[in-house]
């Protein structure tokens, strides 16, 4: 047995390598979890990117960090810069980041689209392609993005679900890793605004707050018309265009996709059905778009070449507007409309 003197000696050492429980007079993790829990092993990943495969079980006496995320959800890109940071900074110190790509959209399954998304985004850390969802069910998870940091032992002793909270999820990491100065709070502009339109689906599976003169968007190859009015939060189509489970196609150059919104910024998830770059021409209140323009879209113009997600308008402020993209190229595929502020 211990005697008391050298317990008190090395207990703090036991502490920072994640070696025992913290006592009641030593500091916790803020928010942390009340009772950790046995941290799930990966299962169903049948890719790896910038890593072999990898297993909880090889990296014990490591602090994780998982982050459930998807590479066309805006939630998810918004905490890219923060994570990509923490790996930077605290990987030699005993940190391993995995990203766990659990995507939303079918196209987000292919490797390819999720190595050019990496690239976009400076991601150097691990991260595996959970196309089946396996890994994310093993968490019982629900959110993109979602954080569960592991510690030495093995077990998930804190979680964070969606933005934010970047100064307690950095402090949980340092105080595993045994770096006792904590990072100072900041804050983060939010990216909700009250009044600001909801997250919008085009296909089938989810449509919503479709306010065209047809009940909905058709399976088939439709001729739409614009109504002369459009609610505050819809969406309506001219032209020609055919509903899949995910995405609204345009199948004739010209087709309008109009939407009323209040935000700040709008961004749309956007592909092509034929592999072929497609060009979208926006308004915004019947005019060019000039300083309103997002960061994808310079002039009112965008070239779409791949799967992801565009940064239509931005409008400096949270306003209300109403915004037409117009597809000059048969083709364009168009998924979800998600807002900030």
């Amino acid at each position: 047995m211990m005697t008391s003197r050298l317990a008190r000696l090395i207990a703090p050492l036991l502490l920072c390598l994640g070696l025992t429980q913290c006592s009641a007079s030593e500091p916790a993790i803020k928010d942390g979890l009340a009772s950790p829990y046995p941290a799930p092993e990966f299962a169903g990943i049948k890719v790896w990117l910038n890593s072999p495969p990898l297993s909880l079980a090889s990296l014990k006496g490591k602090v994780v960090l998982i982050d459930f995320w998807t590479y066309s959800c805006v939630n998810c890109v918004r905490t890219l810069p923060w994570i990509t940071r923490w790996d930077a900074s605290y990987r030699d110190k005993g940190l391993v980041i995995i990203g766990v790509h659990s995507p939303e959209f079918d196209f987000e399954k292919v490797p390819d689209n999720v190595r050019a998304a990496l690239s976009r985004y400076g991601i150097r850390y691990p991260v595996a392609l959970d196309s089946d969802m396996a890994t994310w069910g093993q968490y019982n998870n629900r959110f993109w993005p979602a954080h569960y940091l592991i510690d030495q032992q093995g077990r998930v002793v804190y979680t964070h679900f969606g933005e934010g909270h970047y100064d307690v999820t950095e402090n949980a990491i340092r105080y595993l890793l045994g770096i006792k100065a904590p990072v100072k709070a900041t804050e983060t502009p939010l990216p909700f605004k009250a009044g600001q339109t909801p997250e919008t689906y085009l296909g089938l599976e989810r449509t919503e707050r479709f306010g065209g003169k047809k009940g909905g968007p058709d399976s088939v190859a439709t001729r739409y018309q614009l109504p002369d009015t459009l609610d505050s939060d819809h969406w309506a189509l001219g032209g020609d265009w055919k509903a899949g489970r995910q995405s609204i196609t345009a199948t004739r150059s010209g087709s309008v996709l109009r939407l009323h919104f209040t935000a700040r910024k709008v961004f749309l998830v956007l592909g092509t059905a034929n592999g072929q770059a497609a060009r979208v021409a926006l308004t915004l209140n019947g005019f060019p778009v000039g300083a309103n323009a997002g960061h994808d879209a310079p002039d009112g113009k965008l070239l779409v070449r791949q799967h992801a997600l565009y940064e239509l308008i931005d409008q400096k402020a949270v306003r209300s507007g109403v915004l037409d993209i117009r597809a000059d190229t048969p083709g364009l595929e168009a998924y979800a409309f998600t807002f900030g502020s």
